[in-house]
This record gives structure tokens, sequence and C-alpha cells, in this order.
């Protein structure tokens, strides 16, 4: 399935706008206390197991918004925007991504 961030795909007609999907995933707290204990004993900088839970997390919220998306009957995603939060109350951080899903062909094959 095709997915931007623009509202148009190069090289694409937009045929049909069927909606607004989204997908969302978080991280556990137990996650997170691990990765503060490893803040806390590493200091700063980078820490690339924190990047690799969030690109884990952030894929698995695109693979929500794609399987809405399909089940809409679309062929792309256009207009996709990220949202992190972190919600304080059940120690979770929650990623949402959502956009418009759409039908688009090809502009060659036409």
């Amino acid at each position: 399935m095709l997915k931007t961030t623009t509202s148009n795909l190069e090289c694409h007609v937009i045929t049909q706008y069927l909606g607004v999907v989204a997908g969302q995933a978080a991280i556990a707290p137990v996650e997170m206390r691990d990765f503060a204990a490893f803040i806390r004993r590493e200091g700063g900088g980078r820490h690339p197991e924190f990047e690799k839970m969030i690109h884990e997390t952030r894929q698995a919220a695109m693979m929500s918004l794609e399987n809405e998306a399909k089940e809409m009957g679309a062929n792309a995603v256009i207009g996709l925007d990220f949202d992190y939060a972190y919600l304080s109350g059940d120690g979770l951080v929650l990623i949402t991504v959502s956009g418009t899903a759409v039908i688009a062909e090809d502009k060659r094959n036409l």
C-alpha cells in the first residue's frame, strides 16, 4: 500500500477519497521503567534501544492504519500525520498515525 505525508501521489491520480483512517500503538509501562533505569545507568546522549522501541511501536501503528484502510478498499493513504503522547496516569507512550484513505491509479497505466 502506498503511504505518504503529502496530499498527492506523484505519477498517480486519486480517483476516490474514502475517509480518515488511524492507527494506534502504545509502549507499556514496564518497557518505560526499563528504559528509565537504562537512562539513569547510561546518562545522556542517544539511546538506540529506546529508538528501536519507538520505531517498532510506530510500525505497529502504521500496520493498524493500513489494515483499516484496506478494509475500506483503499490502495493508498495520503496526508499521514504522527502524534506522540505520554499518558502520565497510565505511564504509556501512545503513538497515533492518521491520514486519508484513497483509491489511486497509476497515471502511467492510463
